[in-house]
């Protein structure tokens, strides 16, 4: 008999060992390729990161950043409007916040183009303090004297229009467009 040669029984066993063997460096090879793959394309991966964007314009200008933000808002910024403010932020669902500032006369006018389904209503400022993990330092409808407040939307998202009625010739409007979120819903429905 050969004595290099194995029993059956020890033959099984080392096919056993070397498949878990080859099984484990197989693994490791595409875990080590995986990882390599997310650290050098993760950056440029849209899904993984979160936008923002932030705008200013003293006066609209058609054409430009205007139509971005009036399209994220579901808004139209009159062509009266003067400061206008707004960010654009989030992962898959964005949120946008404008702030800009109105002729009181044409108040009117403007909220006929939103969202707004409730008729405006007088709200608590201070209800409206700023969040300073995700509010830019322009959205400040907390330090109004005197705030309005109206909502709407549809399925898809959810629109508040505040309005600071304190100086009485010139207001400042603010829009929040953000998709449905309960939690949001019920803060905001506390606040009214």
């Amino acid at each position: 008999m050969n004595s290099t040669r194995l029993a059956p029984r020890e033959f099984k066993i080392k096919q056993i060992v070397v498949g878990i063997f080859v099984g484990i460096v197989v693994l490791l090879f595409f875990g080590v390729l995986r990882f390599i793959w997310s650290v050098r394309y993760a950056e440029n991966d849209p899904v993984s990161e979160t936008f923002e964007a932030e705008y200013y314009q003293p006066a609209p200008t058609p054409g430009s950043d205007l139509d971005t933000i009036e399209a994220d808002a579901e808004i139209k910024i009159p062509s009266s409007a003067k400061e206008i403010h707004a960010m654009i932020s989030g992962f898959r669902e964005l949120d946008t916040w404008v702030r800009f500032e109105l002729p009181a006369n044409e108040i009117d006018l403007f909220l006929d183009g939103t969202l707004c389904t409730s008729p405006m209503v007088s709200v608590n400022p201070t209800r409206y303090t700023r969040n300073e993990l995700i509010d830019p330092d322009w959205w400040q409808p907390d330090q109004a004297k005197d705030l309005l407040a109206c909502d709407g939307g549809h399925q898809y998202l959810y629109q508040r229009i505040l309005v600071d009625c304190s100086d009485k010739e010139i207001f400042t409007v603010y829009v929040l467009r953000t998709y449905p979120k309960i939690i949001l819903s019920k803060i905001w429905a506390q606040a009214m």
